[in-house]
């Protein structure tokens, strides 16, 4: 396996320590399940991967570049960060999927985006607001949206919570579908059921620390 990304000495606090990580290996074709109690520090670590939250200091070692943790740094334009609950733009669905292909200044496949609306069952849905979806129709946009944005690394915080069982099945096979292509996944979650899906390395996040 490549290495694609390495986080050293990630330190964290709010009115205490919530993280001490000592190195974290990201590596191609490699799913890391990482599991904890809540307020453990588990979403915290992955939006300091993200890059949309600075540690207290540490290091991320990236293209033979290192950056220092308390800033914004170049792994944020390879990756995508799902959160526990989805954030939508205030449009439609379908221009929720376009609209990061245009910030990424990617070229727009109508295909593509028509495959990825049947894949999670929203075609029907595709002029609606996300103020008239459900919890697990917000969630489906947002992983179609990763899925047309294609990331090297996917991060992702408890991703199948509000997902109906068919919509989970075809989720875990994307997710088998990257690894086998090289991508690197990160996943967060209280959900057993991942780790019996998913080709995976389990990390437990206890006492700011990981370990296997």
């Amino acid at each position: 396996m490549e290495e694609i990304a390495c986080f050293k000495n990630i330190q964290k606090s709010y009115d205490k320590p919530i993280l001490s990580i000592d190195e974290l290996h990201l590596m191609s074709g490699e799913c890391l399940i990482i599991k904890g109690k809540n307020g453990s520090g588990k979403s915290t670590l992955l939006k300091i991967m993200a890059g949309v939250m600075s540690a207290d200091m540490g290091e991320i070692y990236y293209q033979n570049s290192v950056f220092p943790a308390k800033k914004r740094h170049l792994l944020t334009a390879d990756s995508i960060y799902l959160a526990s609950k989805a954030y939508l733009f205030n449009c439609n669905i379908e221009r929720n999927i376009i609209y990061p292909l245009r910030l990424k200044k990617s070229k727009k496949n109508q295909d593509n985006i028509e495959k990825a609306l049947h894949w999670a069952n929203l075609t029907h849905l595709r002029g609606k607001h996300p103020n008239n979806l459900s919890s697990g129709e917000i969630q489906r946009v947002a992983i179609v949206r990763a899925k047309i944005i294609n990331p090297r690394i996917w991060l992702l915080d408890e991703p199948t919570e509000n997902l109906d069982q068919d919509i989970k099945q075809k989720f875990y096979q994307l997710l088998n579908q990257l690894l086998e292509k090289g991508h690197s996944i990160v996943i967060a979650t209280h959900a057993e059921e991942i780790a019996h899906n998913v080709t995976n390395k389990t990390l437990q996040l206890t006492h700011q620390k990981l370990s296997t």
